[in-house]
């Protein structure tokens, strides 16, 4: 059997392909984002139909599943991720209805690397070669392979920095905490929508202090977070026992 072609991908063929996951008892992992931070945990194929999937599932998925409104499947048979939507979420046995899974044409979230927005406001200074000079708030902040560090600041709609341009960054992700450097270009420059401003992202790198102070400011971040959707989980299940009384 020669190896699977994604263009050969279709709803019978992921049908087939779960079908085994059940049999077998394979789990499928499931990946969702969390306010920027990716939730991926093992899911147990639970029931298949021609137009449903059930799955039990971690209960920190099935409230991302429930706010964003899809998720994404990954199994060993198929050579890439399946898209699907909710019909159903039981958020006290943790069981998900899924329909309508695909192959997505593209997937615009990073669904394996955080990108976490700071809690207070961080002012970044922004600086050129030729001169310029400018302050705008952060937005977000990663790591992603090779250690490049990606910076998302919101900037106005009539900045002069273009794609590639070469762009030094300054800033403090504490108060009162040691400057962190950046040295990197313009990534993408794009209109943020419904405001009157630019998603500017620089791709850069830091010497290792600096990078450390990134690491540990995105894992702090990182642990708030999880601790904000447990928080979010648990008001779910308080909702769902109110309505059984």
């Amino acid at each position: 059997m020669g190896k699977l072609k994604i263009e050969d991908i279709t709803a019978e063929l992921i049908n087939e392909r779960l079908r085994e996951n059940l049999n077998k008892q394979c789990p499928v992992t499931l990946y969702n984002t969390f306010h920027g931070v990716p939730i991926n945990y093992e899911a147990e194929v639970a029931m298949i139909h021609p137009h449903f999937l059930g799955l039990i599932v971690h209960p920190y998925q099935a409230v991302c599943i429930k706010l964003e409104r899809r998720t994404y499947l990954e199994t060993k048979s198929i050579p890439t991720l399946i898209r699907a939507y909710p019909v159903s979420i039981d958020y006290t046995n943790h069981v998900v209805m899924l329909k309508d899974m695909m192959v997505p044409k593209s997937i615009t979230t990073d669904l394996f690397h955080s990108w976490v927005a700071p809690d207070k406001a961080i002012d970044v200074e922004i600086s050129s070669d030729d001169g310029s000079e400018l302050t705008a708030p952060l937005m977000e902040i990663a790591v992603l392979e090779g250690n490049s560090i990606r910076v998302v600041i919101s900037a106005p709609k009539d900045i002069n920095y273009a794609r590639h341009d070469d762009v030094g960054l300054v800033f403090r992700l504490e108060r009162g905490g040691n400057l962190v450097q950046v040295q990197g270009e313009v990534h993408s420059l794009t209109k943020i929508r419904k405001q009157d401003g630019k998603r500017m992202e620089v791709a850069g790198k830091a010497i290792m202090g600096d990078e450390i102070s990134v690491l540990a400011y995105i894992a702090k971040r990182e642990d708030e977070i999880m601790g904000t959707l447990d928080k979010a989980y648990q008001k779910l299940r308080k909702r769902k026992k109110a309505r059984k009384k």
